[in-house]
Order: structure tokens, then sequence, then C-alpha cells
């Protein structure tokens, strides 16, 4: 670990110095992507079985690429990773369906955009805010059944991991999407 000193007043306030766990242009790029490819092209409807599918490819490499940093960054024990994994896969299956509302937000966003209207746009707007309000109740929901297979500071430092990679992969849609006139 390594720590920087700092003063405050006269006493000696210790930070940690920041470290870069996430490799945030890929994550972004690969959510960000996926999602304008879905909104563009409508494959937001396909189903995610087929391999030749572009979108299915990327949505598999994403999910294989969180699951990683998560691997790398939680650090989990035998038991801890036997607990936490099946728990986690539920999650993302809960949190999957609210990405796919997300996408089809987007698709209509694209979709609408240069005729967009004042009902369109809060329509847009308040599903928007919809979704982003469920996907938090998600992750309340979830707090205690974690709390019951990760100890606290790890269970922490799970939800961070997760809040960089949704910072990561919104500032890639943000940085894509155009604002409106």
């Amino acid at each position: 670990m390594i720590w920087n000193a700092a003063t405050r007043g006269d006493r000696a306030v210790k930070h940690r110095a920041p470290t870069r766990i996430l490799p945030v242009r890929a994550v972004r790029g690969i959510l960000g992507v996926l999602l304008l490819v879905a909104a563009g092209s409508g494959m937001h409807d396909s189903p995610r079985a087929q391999t030749a599918d572009p979108l299915a490819e990327l949505t598999d490499r994403y999910h294989r690429d969180r699951r990683r940093l998560i691997t790398e960054n939680l650090a989990l024990t035998a038991a801890e990773s036997r607990a936490f994994w099946p728990l986690y896969e539920e999650y993302e299956r809960d949190l999957t369906r609210l990405t796919e509302r997300r996408r089809a937000l987007i698709a209509e966003f694209g979709e609408n955009f240069d005729a967009m209207s004042d009902n369109m746009a809060k329509k847009i707007l308040l599903n928007r805010l919809k979704i982003e309000e469920e996907r938090n109740r998600l992750r309340r929901s979830y707090l205690p059944r974690f709390e019951k297979v990760l100890p606290i500071r790890k269970l922490a430092r799970y939800y961070q991991l997760e809040s960089k990679i949704r910072a990561a992969v919104e500032a890639g849609i943000a940085e894509e999407l155009p604002l409106l006139e």
C-alpha cells in the first residue's frame, strides 16, 4: 500500500494514493459501442443466442471483462467465491433487464432525434429517470444478500467497483450521444 501524507492544521493525515484498477477506456468503449450499435440498428430486439450477432459478441465480451475486473480487484477467498458468484450472476441477470430497457430507450432517442417533440423528450426523460430509480432499488435490494456472503469491507469495495464500471460506461455513452437542440 502506498500512502501520501498531507497536513491539516498541525496534524498529519494519511491518504491512500489512488490506484487505477479499471481500464476505463476499455469498459467505456465496450458498452458504449454495445449500446450504440443496439440503438442504431434495432439489434436490441434480436436474441443474444446467435453467435454471429455482433451485439451478442460485444455483450458477452463486456460481461467477461466485467467479471475479470471484479475478480482481479475483489480478492475473494474460495469460500467467499463460492457464495458470491452465484448471487452475482443473479444480480447480473436482473441488471441486464434494466440495461435492455435502457438500450431500447437509447434507440427511441435515436429514432426521434431529428424530430423530437416536447412530449417525446419528456417521455424519454421520465423513462430514463425511472430506469435509474429501478437500478438504485435493485442495488439496494441486493445489499443485504451480498452482506451475508461478503465481509462489509469487501462488499463496500465491490460496490465501489460497480460504481467505477458504471461511471466509465456512462461516460462512454454520454460521449457518443448528441445533445438535443
